[in-house]
C-alpha cells in the first residue's frame, strides 16, 4: 500500500484491468489470500479466467489534489482552452446548431454539456467593445480552479444505462467541470495524466439543476438542466464537504432542499423500524463504497469449466449486483457500534425519481444489518511474506475478507483510504462491544509470525513489524522488556490445563494444548483487544451468565492487565440475543487453519464489584449492565483464592481514580437504608474502587434455617451446625446411543452438618441482587433436593467404577424422624429419581446411593475426613471405605 502512490508503479497490474478495475482473473490468482489459504505459502497457484471486474479509484491519483499547484494550473489551462473553443464555436453557430449543444446522453468521452449564458454569448457575438485581451482575461478568471476532487463516479443515462469510471471533479467560481480518464493505464507522471484527461462535462452553475448529498458525507448527486444524465460522486467525506460548500454557495436552492438535509445517523435510521433503533447503536461517521463478493460461490472449479458463477448461499441483499459486461455495482457500508450495515442502491431507479421526492433514496435502496458480534476479519490476513508484488500491494490497499457467520465475503473498497478507515472503526467498535462475540483462533501454520525468544527485544519487535505490511500492523505499544519472563511463561503453561470433568469444544481443546511462548503469542494474536496489555493469569472453570442462568458452560478465563477475557464453549451460541442473519454452529466450520469460538471481554475499568461465594467455592464479577454479571464456578477454594489475588494485583496497576465528592443526602436517603431488605455483607474496597464482597454470617444463617426447618423441633442443636459446604456434581447414569451407559453431571450443593448430609439446588448467579434488579429472581437461593442421616451411611465407595474420582455414598433406606421429608421428595420426584432413591445405582432395594463427584482434590479429602469423623462419633466405629477398580 505504501508504494501504490508512486506514479507508474502498477502499470502491469492495470494492463489487465478495465477502467481501473480488478478483474476476477486477478482475484482468482489471489483466491488463496482471500479464502483463508495462504497464497505466499503455496507453490502451485491455479489460474482462473472470468470477465467480472470491480472498478476502484487507485491510490496514485490522490497525489494530484488541491495541494498540487502544478496539477491545478494544468487543469485551468485545459478548462480555459475548452472554454475558448466553446466560445469560438458559439460565435459561428446557427440557430439549428444551438439546439445540439445542449448535450447528449451518450457516454462517449469529450462532449460538452453547456447551457447558454445569455449575457456572455450576446457579448461574444455582437459586442465590438470588448477587446481580445479582456476576453482572454475573463476566460482565465473563469478557468481558475478552486477545488479538485478525485472520485469514483457512477453515471446513469436513459439510453446508455449505468456506467462507472474514475473521474476528477474541478470547480471554479463560474464553472463545474468533470474530467474522465481516457487511458486505461495509470499515469507515469503529471504530463501523462493531463494528456489522458478529457472533459466530460463543463457547465455554468446557472445550469445546475441539483447538486446535493444523497448520502451524507458519502455521495453527492449532480443533475444539469441540459441533460437527462445523472452523476453520483463518491469520495472522502472532507473533499465532498468542501466541494459541496463551494458549489452550494453559487447554486440557488429552494428552502425545501435545505429542510431535507439530515445527519448520517438519521440517514441510516430512516431504513429501520422504530423498534429496531437503539440509542446505543450509534457512531456512524460516513459510508464506505465497496464491492462485496461471495468467494465461496465465485471461485469454484465448476465456474472455470462453465464460466458461470455458482449460486451463492449468502443473501443477495449483502452482495454486489453484476451489471452488464459482468461489472460489479458497489454497495455502501456503514459501521455502527453494534452492526455492520450494508446499503444496496438501485442507481437506475434512483436516477428516475423526482428530485423533489422526500423518500427518494428509501424507495430505491435496502439496508441490511449484520451484528458486529458475528462479524470477523479474516484471521489469516497477517499471513504474508515480504512479497512486493503488485497484486499483493493491491490487496493490501483495497481488498479485505470478512466472515459473517461462517460465510466468507471479499470486500473490495472502491476508494483507497476506505479499507484503513474500516479497519480502524471495526477494531474500535468490536473492542467496545458488550456482547458475546465470535472470534477466530488461528492455529499454528508455516508462515505464522511468532516471537523468537521468551524475552523479545526491541530489535525483535522492529523485525516483526517490518515483516508485516504497514496497513496490517496492530496498534500495539512496546511492551515491557521483562514481558513475558520465563517464570510467567512457566506459570501460564501450568495454569492452562483444563480439568477433565469440563466438556470442551474443538477450539477450547486446541487452546488447552498450547504451552510456553505459543500461549502468549496466541493471546496477543487472537484475544487481546486493548493496547499494551500483558497476560497474567489463566483459569479454567464453568461460568454462568446473569441473562441465561440455566446454561452452565466451560470457559477459559484469561486475565490481563487491562481486561478479563472469557473464551467460551460452543454452548455460548445459544446465549446471544441478537437476531443472527446466518443460522450456523461453530462445528459447521470446516477451515483447517483456524477455529471459531466465542469470547466475552470485560474491561477492568468496567468492573464494579466481585462477590465471593461461601468457602470460596465460586465468585461473581459484576459490571455496569446485566450482560456484565458472570459467576465463575471454580468449585475449588484454592483456584478462587489465587484468581482473586491476581485480580487485585492487576487492579493495582490501573490509574487511581480520585474519590468523588460526598453528596448531600436527604432525610429519606440517610435514614431509609436499613429498610431495603438487602443482606449486609463484608466489603473490601480496593484502591481501584472495585468492591470485593464476602459472605456474612447471615448467609450461613440462611442455610442453618433450611436445615432446622427440615429437621423439625425434635432435632438437636448439634444437628444444625454446618460443618462443610462444597459445590459438587451428582453423577447420574443414563442409557447411551450405543447401549452403553453415559454419565451426566448435575450441579449440586452439598452441606454436611453434625448429623446429616444435604443436597441442594442453588442459584449461584442471581444473589445478591444487582442494583438494577426490579423484582426478585424466579428461583430461591436454595432448594433442598435430598437429605440423609449420617448414621444411615453404610459405606463409601471410592475409585473409577462409576465415574473417575467420584465418591459413592451408600445409605440404608431407613425412615428416620424426618419421614415427612422423604415422603414429600418421593411424591414430587419423577419415576427415574424415585427408582434411584429406592434402590440406587445397582444397589440393594434397601439402599440409596449418592454418586458424588467433588472436583477439588482438597475438598474431596476434607469431605471424606469429616464424614468419617462424624460417622465414628455417631456409630462408635470406623466408616467402611471400599476402593473400586
Amino acid at each position: 500500500m505504501a508504494k501504490l502512490d508512486q506514479p507508474g508503479g502498477q502499470s502491469s497490474l492495470i494492463a489487465h484491468c478495465t477502467n481501473n478495475t480488478l478483474p476476477v482473473s486477478l482475484f482468482a490468482s489471489l483466491s488463496h489470500f482471500l479464502l483463508c489459504s495462504c497464497l505466499y505459502c503455496k507453490e502451485d497457484q491455479e489460474s482462473w479466467t472470468s470477465k467480472l471486474s470491480t472498478p476502484v479509484l487507485l491510490f496514485c491519483y490522490l497525489s494530484y489534489t488541491n495541494t498540487n499547484l502544478d496539477f491545478k494550473t494544468r487543469l485551468s489551462a485545459l478548462i480555459c482552452q475548452a472554454d475558448s473553443e466553446r466560445t469560438a464555436s458559439t460565435q459561428c453557430r446557427t440557430t439549428s446548431l444551438e439546439v445540439t449543444c445542449q448535450g447528449s446522453p451518450d457516454s462517449g468521452g469529450g462532449y460538452f454539456e453547456m447551457g447558454l449564458d445569455n449575457s456572455e454569448d450576446i457579448m461574444g457575438c455582437s459586442s465590438s467593445s470588448t477587446t481580445v485581451e479582456d476576453r482572454v482575461s475573463e476566460d482565465v478568471e473563469r478557468a481558475n480552479v478552486s477545488l479538485v476532487m478525485w472520485c469514483h463516479c457512477i453515471t446513469v443515462a436513459p439510453d446508455v444505462g449505468l456506467n462507472q469510471r474514475t473521474s476528477c471533479l474541478a470547480v471554479t467560481d463560474s464553472l463545474l467541470i468533470i474530467f474522465q480518464m481516457q487511458s486505461k493505464d495509470p499515469p507515469s507522471g503529471l504530463q501523462t495524466l493531463t494528456d489522458s484527461l478529457e472533459i466530460e462535462l463543463m457547465v455554468p452553475y446557472a445550469d445546475v439543476e441539483a447538486f446535493r448529498f444523497d448520502i451524507p458525507d458519502t455521495c453527492i448527486s449532480l443533475k444539469v438542466r441540459s441533460s437527462d444524465k445523472q452523476w453520483f460522486f463518491f469520495s472522502d467525506g472532507q473533499s465532498l464537504k468542501e466541494v459541496y460548500a463551494h458549489v452550494d454557495s453559487l447554486v440557488s436552492r429552494t428552502p425545501s432542499e435545505h429542510l431535507n438535509e439530515c445527519s448520517i445517523q438519521q440517514f441510516v435510521e430512516q431504513f429501520l423500524n422504530s423498534w429496531e433503533i437503539e440509542e446505543s447503536d450509534s457512531g456512524v461517521k460516513s459510508g464506505l463504497l465497496a464491492h462485496v463478493l461471495d468467494l465461496a460461490s465465485l471461485f469454484t472449479l465448476s465456474q472455470v469449466i462453465t464460466n458461470s458463477p455458482q449460486r451463492s448461499s449468502v443473501p443477495s441483499d449483502v452482495l454486489s449486483t453484476l451489471h452488464e459486461s459482468h461489472t460489479s455495482i458497489p454497495l455502501v457500508m456503514f459501521l455502527t457500534t453494534r452492526h455492520l450495515c450494508i446499503l444496496k442502491i438501485d442507481f437506475v431507479a434512483l436516477a428516475s425519481k423526482d428530485l423533489a421526492e422526500g423518500n427518494r433514496m428509501r424507495s430505491c435502496a435496502k439496508l441490511t444489518r449484520i451484528p458486529l458480534a458475528s462479524t470477523l476479519l479474516n484471521p489469516k490476513r497477517d499471513c504474508t511474506d515480504q512479497s512486493n508484488s503488485l497484486a499483493h500491494r493491491f490487496c493490501n490497499g483495497h481488498v479485505l475478507e470478512l466472515m459473517a457467520g461462517h460465510d466468507h465475503l471479499a470486500v473490495v473498497f472502491a476508494l483507497p483510504h476506505d479499507k484503513f478507515l474500516f479497519l480502524r472503526q471495526f477494531s474500535q467498535f468490536r473492542a467496545s462491544l458488550r456482547d458475546i462475540k465470535t472470534i477466530a483462533l488461528l492455529q499454528t501454520r508455516k508462515c505464522h509470525l511468532r516471537v523468537s525468544s521468551a524475552v523479545p527485544s526491541k530489535t525483535t519487535q522492529r523485525m516483526k513489524n517490518k515483516s508485516v505490511p504497514q496497513d496490517l500492523q496492530k496498534p500495539h505499544l512496546t511492551l515491557s522488556l521483562l514481558y513475558p519472563g520465563e517464570a510467567l511463561i512457566r506459570q501460564l503453561s501450568e495454569e492452562n490445563q483444563c480439568p477433565s470433568h469440563l466438556s470442551v469444544s474443538s477450539s477450547l481443546h486446541y487452546l488447552s494444548s498450547l504451552r510456553g511462548e505459543d500461549l502468549v503469542t496466541f493471546f496477543h494474536d487472537n484475544i487481546a483487544e486493548v493496547e499494551n496489555e500483558e497476560l497474567k493469569h489463566i483459569l479454567w472453570t464453568s461460568v454462568l451468565f446473569y441473562k441465561s442462568p440455566e446454561v452452565e458452560m466451560t470457559s477459559c478465563i484469561m486475565l490481563s492487565t487491562k481486561a478479563v477475557y472469557f473464551i467460551l464453549d460452543d454452548a455460548a451460541a445459544t446465549l446471544s440475543d441478537q437476531a443472527m442473519m446466518w443460522n450456523w454452529h461453530p462445528s459447521e466450520h470446516r477451515n483447517r487453519d483456524f477455529l471459531i469460538s466465542f469470547c466475552f471481554a470485560m474491561k477492568l475499568n468496567e468492573l464494579q464489584s466481585v462477590n465471593v461465594g461461601l468457602f470460596d467455592q465460586y465468585f461473581r464479577v459484576v459490571g455496569p449492565s446485566a450482560e456484565h454479571i458472570i459467576t465463575c464456578l471454580t468449585r475449588d477454594g484454592y483456584s478462587t483464592h489465587h484468581f482473586l489475588q491476581q485480580l487485585m494485583t492487576v487492579l493495582s496497576l490501573l490509574e487511581k481514580i480520585p474519590s468523588p465528592e460526598p453528596s448531600e443526602q436527604d432525610f429519606y436517603t440517610q435514614f431509609g437504608k436499613k429498610s431495603t431488605g438487602k443482606m449486609e455483607n463484608y466489603e473490601l474496597v480496593h484502591s481501584s474502587k472495585v468492591k470485593f464482597v464476602y459472605p456474612s454470617e447471615e448467609e450461613i444463617g440462611d442455610l442453618t434455617f433450611i436445615v432446622a426447618e427440615r429437621k423439625g423441633p425434635q432435632g438437636s442443636s448439634q444437628s444444625f451446625n454446618i460443618l462443610f459446604y462444597v459445590l459438587v456434581f451428582q453423577v447420574r447414569s443414563v442409557p447411551g446411543q450405543s447401549g452403553e451407559k453415559q454419565h451426566l453431571l448435575q450441579p449440586k450443593t452439598l452441606i454436611l452438618t453434625g448429623t446429616d448430609v444435604f443436597l441442594l439446588d442453588e442459584d449461584y448467579i442471581s444473589y445478591p441482587l444487582p442494583e438494577f434488579a426490579k423484582e426478585p429472581p424466579q428461583r430461591d437461593k436454595y432448594c433442598l433436593t435430598d437429605a440423609r442421616r449420617i448414621r444411615d451411611l453404610d459405606r463409601v465407595l471410592m475409585g473409577y467404577q462409576t465415574y473417575p474420582q467420584a465418591l459413592t455414598l451408600v445409605f440404608d433406606d431407613v425412615p428416620g424422624p424426618d419421614l415427612l421429608c422423604h415422603l414429600t421428595m418421593d411424591h414430587f420426584a419423577d419415576e427415574q429419581e424415585r427408582g434411584e432413591r429406592m434402590q440406587g445405582n445397582g444397589g440393594a432395594e434397601s439402599e440409596v446411593q449418592w454418586c458424588i463427584f467433588v472436583p477439588g482434590a482438597e475438598s474431596r479429602e476434607r469431605l471424606i475426613s469429616l464424614l468419617a469423623r462424624q460417622w465414628e462419633a455417631l456409630c462408635s466405629r470406623e466408616l467402611p471405605v471400599e476402593l473400586t477398580g
